[in-house]
């Protein structure tokens, strides 16, 4: 069997899909050699690649309130929207947001330090390598080494939610915003074939509010490298590149509520797939 590389991409709750395809692979027998993740990806494939079983560990998902553990209660262009009047507000205080933690990301730190095991990247029984971007230089950084909590939230520090992650001397975001999909990190690797999982954000056919419009150029911009990304790995692998996109369309950024869905999906997606594809 071809060593296999798995590529999770970024897009909040509807990553979740990404254990469906884990699970999926599970069931067909088939167990992945590396994991590239961004964002939500990087947080699914460091629970696989931690030895969690990845069913129970969805049902315990679904069971916990992750709005209220991520503090995140709205939707996203809501958060933006207070998130801005609060940047606002510290700016008059003269708070330096380089040098605190706020609670909700502090709240996150402690969920994925209970989930990661307290596990560093060089611990994992499936290599793990996750995408973030400097906020200060606009470089992409590739985490494969040290605590697996800190880099998984740096992967997964979406603006207007968390605010950036010290890493190192840098401070970190969401990887979406330089390598939603990273197929090529995974591709550099020692792997045969590469399945790309694509859980992006579709495009919002009205945009109604500055936030709306933010928000849009943020995906707008995130699909174009993604592109872009894609064509040079097409263009080095060729046919052994596989991208597989879960119907996922009206599931949310932040519809944590329905993890039990996206997995559904995400499993239904890849038994659909492999009727096209050989892995």
């Amino acid at each position: 069997m071809s060593r296999l590389g798995l590529a999770l991409g970024g897009g909040g709750a509807r990553g979740f899909a990404h254990a469906g395809v884990l699970l999926g692979l599970e069931e067909a027998g088939i167990r992945p050699q590396r994991i590239a993740g961004t964002s939500m990806g990087a947080l699914v494939g460091a629970m696989y690649a931690v030895g969690h079983d990845m069913d129970r560990l969805m049902q315990v998902m679904a069971s916990l309130d992750l709005h209220e553990i991520f503090g995140m209660s709205e939707s996203y262009r809501r958060m933006l929207e207070r998130t801005v009047g609060e940047v606002v507000v510290d700016g008059i205080r003269g708070v330096d947001w380089r040098k605190t933690c706020s609670p909700r990301l502090l709240r996150f730190y402690q969920f994925l330090y209970l989930f990661c095991r307290r596990k560093r990247f060089q611990d994992l029984e499936v290599p793990l390598a996750v995408v973030a971007a400097d906020v200060m230089s606009g470089e992409e950084v590739i985490i494969t080494e040290g605590p697996l909590y800190r880099g998984i939230a740096a992967s997964a520090a979406l603006p207007g939610v968390f605010q950036p992650v010290p890493w190192r001397g840098r401070f970190l975001i969401d990887g979406g915003v330089i390598n939603n999909v990273p197929a090529d990190v995974v591709a550099a690797s020692d792997v045969e074939r590469v399945l790309a999982v694509d859980v992006s954000v579709p495009l919002v056919s009205e945009p109604t509010t500055v936030a709306d419009v933010i928000l849009q150029s943020y995906t707008i911009t995130a699909r174009e490298l993604w592109k872009v990304k894609l064509e040079q790995v097409r263009a080095e692998i060729g046919d052994r590149l596989i991208v597989l996109r879960p119907e996922i369309d009206d599931i949310g950024l932040l519809d944590f509520h329905r993890v039990e869905e996206a997995v559904e999906i995400g499993r239904r997606a890849l038994k659909r797939g492999q009727a096209s594809f050989s892995l």
